[in-house]
């Protein structure tokens, strides 16, 4: 079902699923490789010559790369959800990605092999999806090309090659839009489904979703037509994954908000926003000014993208991330958490195809701070 909605994402019928790739191919594979390839040679070269961290732990590049919170994603591919009152379990991580990890293993033989492949194919797919997406609203071909670019040496986008779900999560955001720019209405619901199913603020898309319906689908004289359309149905699809794993955390432990209580145990829990920023004053320095910098670079990104009156609807998916993330009550994983607005990496294409100056120095600070926190990653710092 999901090769069949992903094929009709280009207009025209299944087989136009090759334009998703034709002619993009130079522009995604290039940067796709680049980054990976330096996010490679850091993870494994580094601990050779950096002074390790508290938290370091020996083990090779698939080691480095399936840490962390890696360690929960696997063991739901292995074991399903786990949940007890005593204590956080695995149902504080959607399924959705763990559920991928879990068919590809079939394949690879090894859960960590085959979390890693599942993360780096979503990457691949999300960069061939978002040139297209950025293609329809901008002739200039330069725009898509750096809107990748951005996106592939973003700086913590290691994250997107690690046993996480951010990089599953971005394919199907992107995925969704397309489909609803093109007026697969569907398709766009089934892949806003998995979005729900594979983090939590996924169920957020139906807002923009919705939102987009209205615009194409709105007539003066038949202002209520639409909606009565069944097609209006798609976009009840995207709370259903919210739904559904509700319902498995019911059947499995009685407790169907059982992923808000295992959350709690992390300390999240909605808050104002200021009370979210006030947290950096907890962290070491160089987190808080990390933290703080993402915030700051997330907001601003997003009003350049109001100036330049981007999209509505990729505006409103962007302010609905950022302001979940920030009633969080924690700072701790926001440069990973705004890592999959891909809007902001649009607005950072169109700024530096404005004035094209600002290009270089963007992305090579772009790639500075990516080399700086892959290191820390790799060595045993602090870096979820």
């Amino acid at each position: 079902m999901l090769s069949r909605a992903f094929s009709s994402l280009g207009k025209g019928g299944p087989i136009d699923v090759r334009r998703l790739f034709s002619g993009n191919a130079i522009a995604v594979l290039v940067p796709f490789a680049g980054s990976r390839l330096l996010i490679a040679a850091l993870l494994s070269l580094s601990p050779s010559v950096v002074v390790r961290g508290a938290f370091w732990h020996p083990g090779d590049l698939l080691a480095r790369l399936t840490q962390w919170d890696s360690v929960y994603y696997l063991h739901i591919a292995r074991h399903g959800l786990f949940y007890s009152p005593e204590t956080r379990g695995t149902v504080g991580f959607f399924p959705f990605y763990s559920f991928l990890v879990r068919i590809a293993a079939f394949v690879f033989h090894d859960y960590r092999v085959a979390a890693v492949v599942v993360a780096n194919g979503c990457l691949l797919l999300a960069g061939f999806l978002l040139h297209r997406l950025v293609r329809i609203d901008f002739a200039d071909r330069r725009i898509a090309d750096a809107s990748v670019m951005f996106l592939m040496f973003s700086p913590v986008s290691f994250f997107f090659s690690t046993a996480y779900s951010e990089s599953t999560f971005l394919m199907f955001a992107i995925a969704s839009f397309l489909a609803a720019f093109r007026g697969r209405w569907f398709t766009a619901g089934l892949c806003g489904m998995c979005l729900a199913a594979t983090r939590n603020v996924g169920f957020l898309l139906a807002v923009p979703l919705g939102l987009e319906y209205l615009r194409q689908t709105w007539d003066r004289q038949r202002p209520f037509a639409a909606l009565f359309n069944p097609r209006i149905l798609s976009i009840a699809l995207v709370p259903t994954g919210l739904l559904l794993f509700m319902l498995v955390c019911y059947l499995q432990g009685g407790d169907a908000f059982a992923y808000t209580h295992a959350s709690a145990g992390w300390g999240r829990k909605l808050v104002w926003p200021l009370q979210t920023l006030s947290t950096a004053k907890t962290v070491p320095l160089f987190y808080g000014i990390l933290f703080g910098g993402t915030v700051v670079a997330g907001v601003s990104l997003w009003f350049a993208g109001l100036l330049f009156r981007m999209r509505a609807t990729y505006l409103i998916w962007a302010a609905l991330l950022i302001l979940t993330y920030l009633c969080s009550n924690s700072l701790e994983a926001i440069p990973r958490y705004l890592s999959v607005v891909f809007p902001l990496f649009i607005v950072l294409a169109i700024a530096t195809t404005r004035y094209p100056w600002s290009y270089i120095p963007a992305l090579a600070c772009s790639v500075a701070l990516l080399t700086v926190c892959t290191i820390l990653l790799a060595n045993g710092y602090w870096m979820t």
